[in-house]
Formats: C-alpha cells, structure tokens, sequence
C-alpha cells in the first residue's frame, strides 16, 4: 500500500427528539438530526482518470529536517502538533517527541505503562491549552505537559474508535459500537463530568465486524468540527446542536457500500474482487481537499480537489515504475499541505523539480538530510 497510508503504518436524515436515559442520575440526553443544508458540497471522483506526476502539480515545496540524536531516532511521522515555536510528534511506541519549529530536537518523553499516570494504549492525541492529551482506548483521557509531566485525568469508559474536544465536553466516534451497552448511534457527545449528552446518527444494528480507521475520524477546519467515520463517503459538520451532512465524496459505482449493500464479514474481500472504494481519508484545507483511497494491494488513488471548481485531480506519486514515494500526509496549513517523507527519498523528488522550486528551513541542509534516517518534513504549495 502507498505510504501516504495516512497514519496506517508506512499504512442520514433523522428526526429531533428528546429523551431521557438512566445513567447513573437521571440526565436529559438530547438525540439530534442531521439536518438538510444547501451547503452540501459534492465531489465526484472518477478512478480511471489518468494520473498526473505530482511534480507537475507542484509549485514549490520547503524542507525542515528533524534533528537526528541518539535520543530521537524517528521511523515515522504521521502526525505532528504545533504549538507555539515547538512541534510534538508521537510514534507507535509510545514515546512523543519535541521539536524546535526549524527542526532542533528539544526533549522527548513517554509515559507508556498501566499506571494511573501512565497510558497503555494511545488512541489519540491532540493539544489542549498547551497541554498533551491522549485518549487511552476505553479507559481514560490523560494529560501531560511537554516535558511529559502528568497533570489530570478523565475516566471515561465507552470504547470509542476515536475522541476529540467538543465545546465543554468530547465527541466520541462510536460507529457500529454500541454507547452504555444498547444504544446504537455512530456519533456521541460528552460533558465536562464525561457524561452522556446527545446522541447522534444511528444506526440499525451491529454488523459483527469493525474496521476503524488509524488517523482520528475528527477533525477541525477554523472553528469547527467535523467527522468521517470509516466506510463512510460524507463528511458531517457538527453544530451546536445537530449534525449536518457538509462534504460528499461521488465515487458513484466504484463506492462499494451502494444503496442496500450491508457490512458483512470479509467485505473488504469483495469489495477488492469487485475493484470497488470502501473507506477514504481526507484533508480538507481552505481552497483544496488532499483524498486516499484504495481498493487493494497496488491499488492507491490520491486525489487533489478545488473546493472552487469542483475539480480533481489524480496524483501520481511514482519515482520509479513499480516504486512510490514513501510518506505520510500531515495536515493542510492554510494553502501549503505538510506532509513526512523518507529522507532518503528526498533526492528522487527534487530531481524531479527546478532548483528554484525548493528551499530549505532555517538550519535544514540537504548534507544533513541525506546523512539522517529520520524523516523529513516537506510542505507542499499546488499549483
């Protein structure tokens, strides 16, 4: 699979009602809609249009470096935080990793364990008021100053695929996971005491089978918060009180989940015999959307999307024939997307450019670079 696996190792209309549930003390649970908008932003995609070398698409890039020490040897970077002049970035082992903005390494830290204090399982990470916070799946929501201090915990105990900051509380991804062992909504909302607040799409029942994406199924544009659960082709703004359906990706016939097709176990099987999408992630920025999708082994499609005109276009990030290169998307910021590319991969896509059309951060070399193993971060301005 391309390495653009977005954090996959180097891999609706309802009616308004309110009910109340017994949780503990009697609290109002609000079960909300997803309302109609003219809003609604489509995107058709069409997978056997030919692919364009991404350096074609390129207008320039800027490369930063991450210092390699004996104390920060990096395999991967599929997620980087900002904060302030610092950049924190986690691995697969626990351990989170802090960074000058040009690159310097600063400190690390890891707390992984089974104590209180300690998280065994990071499901999530994200920033909030300067602070780490991870969500350990099922358990708990824990945080850490940057130099790996613990400051607080929030027990909270629905096994939700994913979690992020919403208004006072959290939103919880719990797509085909049932919420206080009944209720069936993909979409729920918690307070500051992590109690149950609204309740929002359902769904009919539990398939037996789960394919949770790796990257988090939330993510913020501006001031909002949106969502894209796995095996699904729209994405839902979250408002104050509702969930709105905000983005459609129009695969049209390659979208495997038609109308009336159920999730089965092995669907993925066939989804791939019958060459057909069932899971994207996305990017969306403030003028283009990054996509990925795949339909199986050697079977990647990565799209560039004007939100303007509407149009995509089908990347092509080969260096070789039968070889692509080997990196992870980070996220948008503003018009330039970041993404982490292998270093020594660095080399094959400036050739690939005009001198003119790359740079290098403050302190970031190309000597360095190609003598580093870590990963390189390289931010991309389109066309």
């Amino acid at each position: 699979m391309n390495k653009v696996r977005k954090q996959i190792p180097y891999c609706t209309l309802f009616v308004l009602m309110v009910c109340c549930l017994g949780c503990g003390s009697k609290k109002e649970v609000t079960e909300s809609e997803s309302v109609p908008t003219n809003g609604l932003q489509s995107y058709k995609l069409d997978i056997r249009e030919d692919k364009i070398p991404v350096a074609d698409l390129i207008q320039s890039i800027k490369i930063t470096r991450l210092e390699e020490t004996q104390e920060s040897l990096l395999k991967a970077v599929g997620q980087v935080e900002f904060h302030e002049d610092k950049m924190i970035i986690p691995d697969n082992r626990g351990d989170f990793y802090v960074y000058s903005k040009t690159g310097e390494f600063l400190n690390k830290f890891n707390r992984k364990g089974e104590g209180p204090e300690e998280y065994s399982r990071r499901t999530d990470f994200w920033l909030e008021n300067g602070l780490i916070a991870i969500y350990i799946y099922g358990q708990s929501i824990n945080r850490y100053d940057l130099e790996g201090n613990f400051i607080s915990r929030d027990r909270l105990n629905e096994r939700a695929e994913h979690v992020y900051p919403y208004k006072s509380g959290y939103a919880l991804d719990m797509h085909f996971v049932y919420t206080q062992d009944s209720l069936k909504y993909s979409l729920v909302t918690v307070d500051n005491e992590m109690k149950l607040d609204k309740i929002l799409l359902p769904f009919e029942k539990y398939p037996g089978v789960r394919n949770p994406q790796f990257r988090n199924s939330f993510f913020t544009l501006d001031d909002d918060l949106f969502y894209l659960h796995s095996m699904s082709d729209t994405v839902y703004r979250i408002t104050a009180d509702s969930v709105v359906p905000f983005i459609h990706y129009d695969f049209q016939e390659d979208w495997y989940f038609q109308s009336g097709v159920e999730v089965k176990p092995r669907f993925s099987e066939e989804s791939q015999r019958k060459k057909q999408a069932w899971f994207v992630l996305n990017h969306i920025g403030e003028s283009h959307i990054y996509l990925y999708t795949t339909l199986g082994p050697r079977m990647d499609y990565d799209f560039l999307i004007d939100r303007e005109t509407k149009r995509s276009t089908s990347i092509d990030w080969r260096i070789s024939p039968n070889e692509k290169l080997d990196f992870y998307t980070i996220d948008w910021n503003g018009d330039e997307f970041l993404i982490s590319l292998r270093s020594s991969h660095l080399t094959n896509l400036l050739k690939q450019l005009d001198q003119e059309q790359y740079s290098f951060s403050e302190g970031t070399t190309l000597e360095e670079i190609e003598s580093s193993e870590n990963p390189v971060l390289v931010s991309i301005k389109f066309k």
